[in-house]
């Protein structure tokens, strides 16, 4: 566990280099426009004969915030689509002397869709192609990834709603045995090595190179998530940095009509089976050990101003309570007597502390119920000497013993212990996204996570227990500008 957290503010590099990145988009169209933050849509508009079609005017909507893009086609008939936010969108073509042809196209994250238009000449009746499915194979790209879309974030089994789980569902991937050093291991390569991203910006640990996480140790905020791609082989420009897994995350944004959604999550004791070790093994062992888990998220998002100026906020949070693993062992009467005993010959002036120690284990809440081990001598260590006898049996010679008589008397006790410590996390979360024109998008987001870890619980005397309060926050600020020719030259 990480016992302290560590305060993020970042700046999306977006903000500083989107003006280089639109340029490129001016170059030939070996240069990609897909990024870690968006996706793109390009095609080939043709007529019936598959012929292509120059100069066809290409109108672009986004179906969630309205706004329309129009380009036109080429001389080969090729026209694209860069810098899109995942999500879905039509894509309608007209030319003189042709009908009009459209298409519902999804944009996933960090990819290049396809969609290719046919036209039918003026007069006959409108073609109307609907494909609401995301591409499966993504042609346009040699980058080995995996789209977890809204809905799977949705409906996926996710404990605890950990981000990170979802890479899970993607091959090659399996869950890390490295004792903390990383939730999954990607194609044999460690944890420390993977690279996470959010809307762009690195969120990683810095510490130990792991995923962002809070005093759950875990990273919160699937509510929040539109969109996670895990990339397997990030070789293309947009990745780097990490030899691992790149797992990139889009967060939701508002649109033209209100949205939210309502989540609580409960797990309790009763719900939960009885660890066999409890009663076999130590007999004073009663009863389930104490854990509950409540967990909620909660979001409402929606427009400001239509097709303009959008909202979203999400909270989320979980608490829970940590139960005591195992049996806790105190001394017995035996034992403090024979030690106290003992001190008196050897060292007097150490007698009241002991005695001290002594009342803080016979204080502990489980004390009442504290039953001799079964393992005879238990807990006696080296106080005392023996000798094997013939026979077999043993006995005990030291003289400052005498409440102990033989190795059946336990010198320690046990119970299961009911103390038990709550770790709590909540998380806030607001976004807004306007399209100031046609060609420049704003949006900024920012996030506070507060918790306190329960690092460590004493089931002796909570005066011992540990816990960590592990604050984060983080910003970004992003700015979107698709430069034209003209502007350029």
């Amino acid at each position: 566990m990480r016992f302290s957290k560590f305060f993020t503010a970042t700046l999306s590099l977006a903000v500083l280099f989107a003006p280089l990145a639109a340029i490129s988009l001016l170059m030939p169209h070996v240069a990609s426009a897909q990024n870690l933050v968006s996706g793109e849509i390009t095609g080939t508009v043709s007529d019936a004969s598959g012929a292509v079609v120059p100069k066809a005017t290409v109108t672009l909507t986004n179906n969630d915030i309205g706004v329309k893009t129009v380009t036109t086609t080429s001389t080969s008939g090729t026209y694209r689509f860069p810098l899109l936010r995942p999500g879905s969108y039509k894509v309608s073509a007209i030319a003189p002397g042709f009908g009009t042809a459209s298409r519902i196209v999804i944009v996933d994250l960090g990819q290049v869709t396809p969609a290719n238009m046919q036209l039918a000449v003026m007069g006959k009746t409108e073609i109307v192609e609907v494909a609401a499915e995301a591409e499966l194979i993504h042609s346009e790209s040699a980058n080995l990834s995996t789209t977890v879309d809204s809905k799977q974030v949705d409906l996926l089994p996710n404990s605890g709603n950990d981000m990170t789980n979802f890479a899970l569902t993607t091959p090659g991937v399996v869950l890390s045995t490295g004792g903390g050093y990383g939730n999954f291991t990607s194609n044999g390569i460690g944890g420390m090595s993977n690279l996470y991203t959010i809307n762009g910006n690195d969120y990683n640990d810095p510490y130990l190179n792991l995923n962002n996480s809070g005093s759950s140790n875990m990273l919160l905020g699937s509510n929040e998530v539109q969109e996670a791609t895990v990339v397997t082989n990030g070789y293309t420009a947009q990745y780097g940095r990490a030899a691992g897994t790149n797992m990139n995350f889009t967060t939701k944004s508002g649109s033209n009509s209100f949205h939210g959604d309502a989540i609580w999550n409960w797990n309790g004791t009763a719900l939960n089976a009885n660890d066999w070790f409890n009663t076999p093994l130590h007999p004073g062992a009663s009863g389930r050990p104490h854990a509950v888990s409540n967990q909620w998220a909660g979001d409402v998002g929606g427009p400001i101003i239509k097709n303009k100026l959008f909202f979203y906020y999400d909270n989320e949070g979980i608490r829970y309570v940590l139960p005591s693993g195992g049996p806790v062992y105190i001394p017995s009467p035996a034992f403090e007597t024979a030690v106290i005993n003992n001190l008196k010959v050897v060292s007097p002036s150490s007698v009241a502390f002991y005695q001290k120690a002594f009342a803080v284990y016979n204080g502990a809440s489980g004390y009442s119920a504290a039953v001799p081990d079964a393992n005879p001598g238990m807990g006696c260590g080296d106080i005392y000497n023996t000798v094997t006898n013939p026979d077999g049996s043993v006995t005990i010679v030291s003289s400052n013993l005498p409440t102990i008589t033989d190795l059946t008397t336990a010198c320690a006790l046990q119970f299961q212990s009911n103390v038990n410590n709550l770790n709590v996390e909540r998380l806030q979360a607001i976004r807004g996204d306007w399209n100031l024109t046609d060609n420049d998008k704003l949006n900024f987001r920012y996030k506070g996570d507060r918790g306190v870890q329960a690092t460590s619980t004493d089931p002796i005397n909570s005066n011992f227990s540990a816990n960590s309060v592990q604050p984060s926050d983080e910003g970004q600020m992003g700015w979107t500008r698709i430069l034209n020719g003209s502007m350029v030259n």
